[in-house]
């Protein structure tokens, strides 16, 4: 891992991730996927955008932008790569991999990362989706740096599956209550450029580097943010109205880091601010107060 000094800006450690939220042409077969397929529940629809929710619960974790113009995006360009819906235990993680299955959906993998263990898949419209539980914490490795230890390893599905909670093969669901934003990985075109942003704009945490990713968090989490340029190097920014990634959000107690960062490109609304980075990747900081 290549060294890089810390950032005199810290991010406040309480922060959290947010809703995604995606710009789609097809709107019909969107929702049918993250309501039929993930189990999400369609809370509103307001406009061209559709919010969706886990069950029993009021936070959005997905809003569908429908754009039946919207621009395709060239493979190499920046924009996003997968996000990351963290349920709240193994036993979730098990039931989504039986929901999924149930479903006949093919998953694009799975994988053990020493801190969390992941399925992978694809949303109707391309976006890259991983669902993950969380490794309890006195369970990481930790480095010299004190930063945990992350890796890609194959998941042992028949250990996951021992965890199915009862009941769980009737009607299993694959995105229950309890379920969040956990992180976002995003395609950049410049790796150095992107990790500076990101940890000397922003005041995330630098939890792991290499020439091609990047993992940054507040907090000591393994990651809030991932970046690579694994197909996106030297490629092109984000432009205006494409299919995808529309923006990600930081959740805050407040928003004053608006005025310390200077980034402001716009208000949502009193507790929401809208930024992009150096790629054009849009991103909302938005005060825990307005939700």
């Amino acid at each position: 891992m290549a060294a890089m000094s810390h950032s005199d800006f810290v991010m406040n450690p309480s922060m959290t991730m947010g809703p995604v939220a995606l710009r789609v042409r097809d709107i019909e077969s969107s929702i049918e996927f993250y309501t039929e397929v993930l189990g999400l529940r369609l809370t509103r629809q307001d406009g061209d955008t559709s919010e969706l929710a886990p069950i029993n619960s009021s936070e959005i974790l997905v809003a569908l932008i429908h754009d039946p113009e919207a621009e395709i995006r060239s493979r190499n360009s920046a924009g996003l790569y997968h996000f990351a819906i963290l349920l709240p235990s193994r036993a979730e993680l098990a039931n989504a991999y039986l929901a999924l299955g149930n479903s006949e959906l093919t998953l694009d993998g799975y994988a053990d990362h020493l801190v969390s263990e992941a399925l992978y898949l694809t949303d109707p419209e391309g976006n890259g989706i991983e669902l993950y539980a969380d490794k309890p914490r006195n369970e990481w490795r930790v480095g010299v740096d004190d930063t945990p230890q992350m890796g890609t390893y194959p998941l042992d599905i028949d250990s996951l599956l021992q965890d199915v909670k009862e009941g769980a093969n009737d009607e299993p669901r694959a995105i229950g209550e309890g379920a969040t934003i956990g992180h976002v990985h995003l395609k950049v075109t410049e790796i150095r450029r992107s990790t500076d942003f990101y940890h000397y704009r922003l005041g995330l945490d630098l939890m792991n580097y290499w020439d091609t990713a990047a993992f940054l968090s507040a907090g000591g989490y393994h990651h809030h943010i991932g970046l690579n340029t694994w197909e996106s190097s030297l490629g092109s920014t984000v432009g205006e109205s494409q299919l995808g990634l529309e923006y990600f959000t930081i959740c805050l107690p407040d928003t004053s880091i608006a005025t310390e960062l200077g980034l402001r490109l716009g208000g949502i609304s009193q507790s929401e601010s809208l930024f992009h980075d150096p790629d054009g990747i849009k991103f909302v900081i938005k005060s825990r107060r307005g939700v």
